[in-house]
C-alpha cells in the first residue's frame, strides 16, 4: 500500500467512526419512541384478544339459543301436526343429505276455447 492510498484510507475510517458516533449519540432518542409505540401496539393487540374470546362466546350463546328455539318450534309443530320445513341455509350433519325438495307441479293443461254460439240475428 503506498503512502497515498494508506492516507486516504485512514480518512475513511475516521470518517466513518465520526459518523458512528453521531448515530450512537440518536440512538438513545429513537429507542423509547419505539419503546413506547411497541407497548401501545401491544395493549391493542391485549384488547382485541379480550374482544374475539367475548365474541366468540356470545357467538356460542347465541348457537345454543338458537337450537334451542328450533326444537321448541319443533316440538310446537309436531303438536300442530306440521312437518317444519328446514332452512336452506341449514347445514347437515356430514353423512346426512338434504331433504330433496318437492317435484314441481305441472301446470293445469288450459281448458280449449268453447265456440262461440252464431248470433241468430247476424245472416
Amino acid at each position: 500500500m503506498d503512502p497515498t492510498s494508506a492516507a486516504e484510507a485512514r480518512e475513511r475510517v475516521a470518517k466513518w467512526i465520526e459518523e458512528t458516533r453521531q448515530i450512537f449519540s440518536l440512538l438513545p432518542e429513537l429507542i423509547p419512541a419505539d419503546h413506547h409505540a411497541g407497548a401501545s401496539a401491544q395493549k391493542e393487540v391485549d384488547k382485541l384478544h379480550k374482544d374475539l374470546e367475548d365474541l366468540k362466546r356470545e357467538n356460542h350463546l347465541l348457537r345454543l339459543e338458537k337450537d334451542e328455539i328450533a326444537q321448541a318450534m319443533g316440538q310446537i309443530a309436531a303438536k300442530l301436526g306440521i312437518t317444519p320445513r328446514r332452512s336452506p341455509f341449514d347445514r347437515s350433519a356430514p353423512g346426512e343429505h338434504p331433504r330433496s325438495p318437492d317435484p314441481p307441479r305441472s301446470p293445469e293443461p288450459a281448458k280449449p276455447a268453447e265456440p262461440k254460439a252464431a248470433d241468430p240475428a247476424k245472416p
